[in-house]
């Protein structure tokens, strides 16, 4: 993720931009909303635009809807790597950690009988 200065704002307003392997750039920010006396700070996405979709969306975020969403994608980011991760090779020292193999990476039904 590289971050950017937005255009004609100040130093204090920084974007984020991630390109996805489809080739959308989603952009993460701030707004400053309201007045002095009444201010609302938001953090905005927009999902930017693909070659397959005919329009763009983007969603404003409190700050405790922003936070609640970075953990709900985290949960899911870390949900999705231990279901589709490859199973470690038997004999191998990860194996041997993985709760999943208990004799060390050789599950009962792969090991050799001799």
């Amino acid at each position: 993720m590289r971050q950017d200065l937005a255009a004609g704002s100040g130093a204090h307003e920084r974007h984020d931009r991630l390109r996805t392997s489809c080739g959308r750039e989603l952009t993460i920010g701030r707004l400053a909303l309201g007045d002095t006396w009444r201010p609302a700070a938001r953090v905005f996405v927009d999902l930017g635009e693909c070659a397959d979709c005919e329009q763009s969306g983007w969603a404003g975020l409190t700050v405790a809807e922003a936070r609640q969403f970075a953990r709900a994608v985290l949960a899911q980011a870390a949900a999705a790597e231990r279901e589709c991760s490859v199973p470690p090779v038997p004999g191998s020292a990860k194996a041997a950690a993985d709760p999943r193999f208990p004799r060390g990476g050789l599950s009962v039904n792969s090991r050799r009988r001799g």
